[in-house]
């Protein structure tokens, strides 16, 4: 999984490629309008300059469903500087979950542990939201999915439970900020937040 962040007004007219946001640089091979970096023969991002004249750009911020006409834009820029290609994005890690329990956390008694449906899969979590309910819809991300922030999520146990996906609240998706989970309409369970048909 990689994403891909624009910003013109804060960081010009740059298109980062975040491949591995958990490696910091060691070293960058710019070529053109395309920076390689690289931790020791690992590549863990490009920068691409001048972003706006490979292909039409949107809003700013993080690009989690980039159309495939941009990541052949994209490709055909790197390409040329003899890189491997990036692949089109067919998950963003962000799914559509049903909650199926809600348990009183053993020892938190402000948390609750939450048992979700994704499909065919069911998945635990902890969650101190209070917007919770049996039936509800919610957006989880899931192992391995970088964050709005940059990091990633790692599913973890804590005090003997698994907490397999993290919850997300409005803000952590990007959308106008609300109290608590954020409750997706019109997404059936398991469907992807940012790919799928609204």
């Amino acid at each position: 999984m990689y994403r891909l962040f624009y910003n013109e007004k804060v960081t010009g007219d740059i298109l980062y490629a975040v491949l591995n946001s958990e490696e910091k640089p060691s070293r960058i091979e710019k070529k053109g309008n395309v920076a390689a970096i690289y931790q020791g023969d690992e590549l863990i991002g490009i920068n691409f300059f001048e972003a706006s004249k490979l292909a039409r750009l949107p809003s700013a911020g993080i690009l989690y469903a980039p159309k495939d006409e941009l990541i052949d834009a994209l490709n055909k820029a790197i390409a040329a500087v003899g890189l491997a290609p990036l692949a089109y994005t067919r998950n963003s890690g962000f799914h559509v979950a049903k909650i199926f329990a809600l348990e009183e956390h053993p020892l938190d008694e402000k948390a609750q542990i939450v048992t979700l449906g994704l499909g065919e899969k069911k998945m635990t979590t902890v969650s101190w939201y209070a917007n919770l309910a049996v039936g509800d819809f919610v957006v989880v991300a899931l192992d391995g999915t970088i964050l709005r922030d940059g990091s990633v999520f790692h599913q973890f146990v804590s005090r003997n439970i698994p907490n397999e996906v993290s919850l997300m609240d409005a803000k952590e998706l990007g959308l106008p900020e609300s109290q608590g989970a954020y409750h997706p309409t019109g997404l059936a369970e398991g469907a992807d937040f940012f790919l799928g048909e609204r």
